[in-house]
């Protein structure tokens, strides 16, 4: 809780507080040991590090590599980073692993004296941080054998650990940095000598001069690294990204408001990553007046450039993304065939992928190839897809047996035909010659039939002849049709999704030649199918945010039109998806232990109002340390709300307030049941009871529940609050209180939440 520090000290804290958030100044890297084979620094001071022992480099976490100590002897020197630590405020972060049950120091710094100034250890298997009588640990365990990211930030006044970038615990500290400190990862400095060998793995090991924010210590974790762009669109390593993208991106807290982006874009990565050409621009995206390629991959970046006198640029990542094909391959294709020579032999064989390597080379073997039975007035096979489409490219691989090079089953003139309805056929050109496969393995389509964007649903194949001439039969070993996308495509959610959030925008990839998007949506999947469903029309390739209910699975097609084009309109298939069954009051997962003067904090009982301070209430919410949540008795996620009450002397009754700002809806998305889970402890006694906006409802189960030492679901109508006035559209305020004289105890509450039915 330690509110007594808070209130005391809150002028002071707000004026630390306006004043780091708005003034901290972009953090710089003193030391950064990548270990991509060797102990160099590339924070670009020469704070080289200098490895003893016979360490090894292995593959790690990040990069190329990562350094491995074996506990007894190895360890990694880097006292030249000393010299460039000015002041408290640092922040120490690496990526860790090991499996040893060993205490020891992966962190250290030491005085020239070898007394401690500030160790990040493993104690117990966790993640910890000591100085002179200051000991703080992590609640996860991190001797585990997988890598974890742990980071020690000082802010002058308190260390903060985290693990995996969320901060675990936190302690107050008084310790100095000079000059001349050692410092040292693998071990720590004794009066005989270096001793608690760490052994394990390290990759890529920082110091910053700053203490980083809970924000910043997340980015560096996920290789972003303080002051740079994030959150690229398109994401790093999309496919089928549209050709008319608009590039964005969430700019570095450091970037200027004018001139302070520069966008890089090129297929040549090297022209990207040197920072040759680029755009300088204020705006946070970007949109090419010309459209790109099909079909190629691009790269790109944002350099964000700090604001004058210094001009600080801060690097971005170079991300990568493809853009979307001319034409993709039709999945689900049917083929029939007059005859097959044998039963494992059949059409099938022709679209299954049967014989292909992932090369896209096929086999020799018959059992990989269609083989039509003898037939002197020649053989057909036909193709039917699962929808009418525009009909880019065919790819042929011919029958490839190990007989192919003296029988010659392989057909040579083919007449193509197609149809859109399977009844009316129009031939493709005239008769068209397949190339000679050479019955060996690693067999390379070598035909490719032009269909020139003809709509087809069928399309069916006559040989007239084989390339042996000796025996009327004939054969093919794979087909793969084109298709040109003008049917919308790659919906969002993805159909068959759940948990899909009440308001979801829904989204697609555009049809080819789209002017405009009718939507079609219904809880009903028939209305859709019939298309007698509430139709929305779009100009844009989304639609929303919509109101859903909860838990109902809703169906949606796109039919893209074109009233220019010979077919006006392509319909897509038919998605579907179901929303989640509860809106989330409070699952307590936001709440963590972070100073108040960092702008993230987010304390449990700054946002719970329990009776501190308050006589006649005798609730204390969170505990006085951090972690100020509950980590170990929870419901769902990693953690619950400790309520702590005492009805006695003054207190008549104890209370813990949730305030809702702005008011909450609870009559939306058809929500009908609010749900409290709830832990008791043995010996706790009183009435438990939920107020909303001051009306009261008593528990209605057994009292005594909230004596047992196990989680408890109490569902309430949300009737039961209507019928008290309360006006459920505009709820402000939630309370969970405990009456009875005299009462007292420790109760958790978790995952409190909205359902159309009680789970």
């Amino acid at each position: 809780m330690c509110k007594k520090l808070v209130l005391l000290t809150s002028f002071v804290l707000l004026s630390v507080a306006l004043t780091s958030q708005v003034d901290a100044a972009p953090p710089r890297l003193v030391g950064w040991w990548r270990f991509d084979g060797n102990t160099l620094d590339h924070s670009g001071l020469g704070n080289d590090g200098t490895a003893v022992g016979n360490p090894t480099f292995v593959p790690g976490k990040v990069g190329s590599g990562a350094i491995d100590l074996n506990g007894i002897s190895d360890y990694v020197v880097i006292d030249a980073v000393a010299d460039d630590i000015k002041g408290n405020n640092i922040t120490l972060s690496a990526w860790l692993k090991t499996s040893s049950d060993m205490n020891t120091e992966w962190f250290s710094c030491n005085t020239a004296g070898r007394d401690d100034v500030i160790k990040f250890v493993i104690q117990s298997g966790k993640a910890a941080f000591r100085t002179e009588g200051v000991f703080a640990l992590s609640t996860t365990a991190v001797n585990d054998g997988q890598w974890h990211f742990l980071t020690l930030v000082l802010d002058g006044f308190t260390g903060h650990v985290y693990v995996d970038g969320v901060e675990e615990n936190s302690r107050q500290v008084d310790l100095t940095f000079s000059a001349d400190d050692l410092w040292s990862i693998g071990q720590e400095w004794d009066s005989g000598g270096p001793g608690a060998h760490l052994a394990g793995t390290v990759d890529d090991a920082r110091i910053y001069d700053r203490a980083l924010t809970a924000e910043e210590v997340r980015k560096v974790m996920m290789g972003i690294p303080p002051g740079a762009a994030f959150d690229p669109s398109p994401a790093d390593e999309a496919t089928d990204v549209p050709r008319d993208v608009t590039f964005s991106w969430t700019p570095g807290e450091y970037a200027a408001p004018v001139n302070g982006h520069k966008f890089y874009l090129s297929d040549n990565f090297n022209d990207v990553n040197d920072g040759i050409g680029g755009i300088t621009q204020s705006a946070t995206s970007y949109t090419r007046p010309e459209r790109l390629d099909f079909g190629t991959t691009y790269y790109w970046r944002v350099d964000e450039v700090n604001e004058p006198p210094d001009y600080t640029v801060y690097a971005g990542k170079v991300w990568s993304f493809a853009t979307e094909l001319f034409a993709y391959p039709i999945e689900n294709v049917a083929a029939t065939a007059s005859s097959a020579g044998k039963a494992e032999m059949g059409p099938e064989n022709t679209v299954n992928g049967s014989g292909l390597d992932d090369n896209d080379l096929h086999s020799h073997k018959e059992k990989d190839v269609w083989l039509s039975g003898i037939e002197p007035l020649g053989a057909w096979i036909q193709y039917e897809f699962d929808n009418v489409y525009i009909l880019h490219q065919m790819w042929v691989w011919n029958s490839n047996q190990t007989v192919e090079s003296f029988l010659g089953f392989g057909l040579k003139d083919v007449t193509i035909d197609y149809s859109t309805d399977g009844t009316d056929y129009t031939t493709l050109g005239t008769t068209h010659e397949f190339a000679r496969a050479p019955g060996t393995a690693g067999y390379a389509h070598n035909t490719t039939i032009d269909f020139a964007g003809v709509r087809a649903k069928y399309v069916r194949l006559t040989a007239n002849s084989n390339w042996g001439g000796i025996m009327p039969q004939y054969g093919l070993s794979e087909v793969r049709f084109f298709q040109i996308p003008v049917s919308a495509r790659n919906p969002y959610p993805d159909s068959g999704a759940t948990g899909v959030d009440v308001d979801v925008i829904l989204g697609w990839t555009a049809g080819r030649g789209a002017a405009r998007h009718d939507v079609y949506f219904s809880f009903d999947e028939q209305a859709v199918i019939d298309g007698t469903a509430a139709v929305a029309t779009m100009s844009e390739t989304s639609h929303g945010p919509l109101s859903l209910d909860l838990d109902t699975t809703y169906y949606w097609k796109v039919i893209e039109v074109n009233e220019a084009e010979t077919q006006s309109a392509w319909e897509s298939a038919i998605w579907n998806f179901t929303t989640t069954d509860h809106l989330i009051v409070d699952d307590f997962e936001s709440y963590n232990d972070l100073h108040p003067t960092d702008p993230e904090s987010n304390r449990i009982f700054s946002v719970w109002i329990d009776g501190y301070e308050a006589p006649t209430n005798g609730s204390l919410i969170g505990y006085d340390d951090p972690p100020f949540c509950e980590r170990t008795i929870v419901h769902g996620g990693r953690q619950s709300m400790p309520f702590f009450y005492n009805n006695t002397g003054g207190a008549a009754y104890s209370e813990a307030e949730l305030p809702l700002s702005p008011p909450q809806n609870w009559t939306q998305a058809g929500a009908a049941t609010f749900v409290l889970y709830f832990h008791g402890a043995e010996g706790n006694t009183g009435q438990l009871y939920v107020k909303i906006d001051g009306s009261k409802v008593l528990y209605d189960g057994d009292a005594g529940d909230i004596a047992k030492a196990e989680w408890k679901q109490w569902n309430i109508d949300l009737s039961a609050f209507g019928g008290l006035g309360v006006n459920l559209q505009n709820v402000t305020k939630l309370a969970i209180g405990i009456d009875g004289s005299g009462a007292g105890g420790t109760l958790y509450c978790d995952d409190i939440g909205l359902y159309r039915t009680a789970p």
